[in-house]
């Protein structure tokens, strides 16, 4: 056992005690532990800390609905969630321990004006279509990308036509594959958005300025990306008349399976747009900048994959490898998780996130699923009854690949290639505001100059 005099210090304590000044200059450890939610909980004490309320006008606030909790690891005690308590939390000028957001860049009040989506109990509308409901009607994929982009619901759904890729595309990136086995879908997303952007010739023009047929080419070719992560681990991109779904599910080694075919197709459609995400926003401002549409999706592509965005489908995928394991049905829940820190659990903005809910029914209407499908629906159920923790769109997209066998990864492609469909339409909508995105950040530091008579 280590003394006093040897024990090393947590590196975030070391870090705050050789900061100068605590309490306007914090200081924080590169190693921090990974943050995979942005759902976080607090005590009933801190509650009311943030709020100065008391008890009585707490438990008033959970009552009416408007603050959220979880049972507590112990399973006496109530947890309370922080971005209700943020939204009701009044505006203070003081300076805290540490730097704090905006409410309104925090799930807050609207910061831009939208005809694209909203956010509702049920889940979002894209241009006044509920988004489960497309999705319950078995509407393509391509008929709600040109919803999105255009605010017309086409009668009929039909398959786009092939757009021209670079003939060195598939080469290029075969050959960083081979090199880079170990690279994340979203990476590969990344290179091909870079090689479509980079024409093969100086004279070769760069960009079109058509967006619907830009938005077309760039998902195309990021739908080709499915066999890289595949059996064949190949570059696949569409065939003539073949739609985006199916290019997926060639893809991943699932060619003709209709079932696949369907439930790729509704997951497209239930990831395509969620109103001002990280990565839509990041793709707005991009945008307001006057980049062109390749840079913008290339800026969204890096904000979506952190893993409190679709990077965490990475530690979905082990969490619930973990449970399908040997004994996995004795624990109550995967080791080294919290009852309130579940991957891809629960969803800030929506009590239970009704997209998560669309793609769990479809698994359960599976006459066979595969083999470990009914322990994770059973660790859900139970999950949810004990601690109110649902997933979210993230972890129920890894539900679906593995109930259907589709490889690790899998998760990620779809939803982001479903979302670049509601990026480009973001990007669309904000050059058409003509107005630089540029909020201003309130400096709380210390003013070296001050005392100084101005030297």
């Amino acid at each position: 056992m280590e003394s006093k005099s040897t024990k090393k210090p947590h590196p975030r304590a070391a870090a705050r005690a050789h900061a100068s000044d605590e309490t306007t200059t914090p200081v924080y450890a590169e190693d921090a532990a990974r943050r995979i939610n942005d759902v976080e909980y607090v005590s009933s004490n801190e509650a009311l800390r943030m709020l100065s309320i008391k008890r009585a006008s707490l438990y008033t606030y959970v009552s009416r609905g408007m603050i959220r909790t979880t049972a507590h690891d112990d399973g006496r005690r109530r947890l309370y969630l922080k971005s209700d308590i943020e939204k009701l939390r009044p505006r203070s000028n003081g300076a805290s321990e540490r730097p704090h957001v905006s409410h309104t860049l925090r799930y807050g009040e609207p910061v831009v004006q939208t005809w694209i989506s909203e956010i509702t109990d049920e889940g979002p509308r894209y241009r006044g279509h509920l988004a489960t409901k497309l999705a319950a009607a078995q509407r393509s994929f391509e008929a709600v990308a040109e919803l999105l982009w255009t605010g017309v619901l086409n009668s009929r759904d039909a398959v786009w036509p092939q757009q021209t890729l670079p003939a060195h595309l598939g080469r290029m990136i075969g050959t960083y594959q081979a090199e880079v086995p170990g690279t994340s879908p979203l990476s590969r997303l990344t290179l091909l958005v870079q090689l479509l952007a980079t024409p093969a010739a100086p004279e070769a023009p760069t960009h079109t300025q058509d967006p619907v047929n830009t938005g077309i080419r760039i998902i195309q070719a990021f739908s080709g990306a499915a066999g890289l992560i595949g059996s064949s681990s190949t570059y696949t991109p569409p065939r003539e008349g073949e739609a985006i779904a199916a290019c997926i599910a060639r893809g991943l080694g699932q060619e003709d399976n209709a079932d696949v075919i369907r439930i790729i197709d509704a997951a497209l459609v239930l990831s395509a747009e969620n109103e001002l995400s990280p990565p839509a926003f990041a793709a707005r401002i991009c945008a307001s900048t006057g980049a062109d549409l390749y840079a913008c999706i290339s800026s969204a592509l890096q904000v979506q994959s952190g893993p409190m965005q679709v990077g965490g489908t990475a530690d979905v995928e082990i969490m619930l490898a973990a449970l399908t394991t040997a004994n996995a049905g004795l624990a109550t829940r995967p080791a080294g998780y919290a009852r309130t820190g579940l991957p891809c659990f629960n969803h800030p903005l929506y009590a239970r996130d009704p997209r998560a809910v669309a793609l769990l029914e479809l698994v359960a209407g599976l006459d066979q699923p595969r083999a470990g499908t009914s322990e994770i629906l059973d660790f859900i159920e139970r999950t949810d009854r004990e601690s109110g923790q649902y997933p979210n769109i993230f972890a129920a997209l890894v539900v679906i690949a593995c109930a259907i066998g589709l490889p690790p990864g899998t998760a990620a492609l779809i939803h982001t290639i479903g979302r670049t469909s509601g990026w480009l339409a973001h990007v669309v909508e904000q050059r058409l505001t003509g107005a630089m995105l540029r909020p201003r950040a309130k400096y709380v530091g210390s003013r070296g100059d001050q005392g100084t008579n101005g030297l």
